[in-house]
């Protein structure tokens, strides 16, 4: 996409707009962290139910401080920030004022921050983490391409992104920032 590309898209998701989009692991959907009428229409879209909570994809830790617990230790902080061989969503604890829709019934925020470079070029732009979860109905396949989600989605998103399909077609592995525990292996 183009730099006036991301531009656009930036704005729409400042706007509400949901999306449909490749990360660094499997398809996703997506929409701007503090509007609530798109995260839930995204669950609605899902059919997920809002006490699951959404991960915070972002290209900077920077940029998910809003919505994690600013008492996080500096080697906390590496420790998200870390490349790792497969990608990894961290459970952090999240901020007071975390809104229920990313958090869901839990203490923690899902935080995962990769160098995908459509993600780093969206962030970049917005100065913010977006909002992913993955494409399908919920306990469904999910999508691989554009064109899956065209043909299944197509009249219910904003945006379909093309291209930039550079993912693993798995899901990543999630971990506990506090205990280190790994919650769920890359599927």
């Amino acid at each position: 996409m183009s730099p006036w590309s991301i531009k656009r898209l930036s704005n729409a998701i400042e706007n509400g707009a949901v999306i449909a989009y490749p990360t660094d692991t499997i398809w996703g959907f997506g929409c701007h962290p503090m509007l609530a009428s798109s995260a839930i229409r995204i669950l609605n879209i899902k059919h997920r139910p809002v006490n699951k909570g959404l991960i915070l994809l972002s290209s900077r830790i920077e940029y998910c401080a809003p919505f994690i617990d600013p008492g996080l230790s500096q080697q906390q902080i590496e420790l998200i920030r870390q490349e790792n061989q497969h990608p990894v969503t961290w459970l952090v604890p999240a901020a007071r004022n975390c809104p229920v829709w990313l958090r869901g019934e839990y203490p923690t925020v899902a935080v995962r921050i990769t160098n995908h470079p459509f993600i780093k070029a969206l962030c970049s732009e917005m100065r913010s983490p977006i909002i992913s979860t993955s494409a399908n109905r919920h306990r469904r396949a999910v999508i691989r391409n554009a064109l899956q989600a065209r043909r299944q989605f197509g009249g219910e998103l904003n945006h379909i992104v093309t291209g930039f399909n550079r993912g693993t077609n798995h899901a990543s592995e999630i971990k506990s920032l506090t205990t280190g525990d790994t919650i769920r292996t890359a599927q």
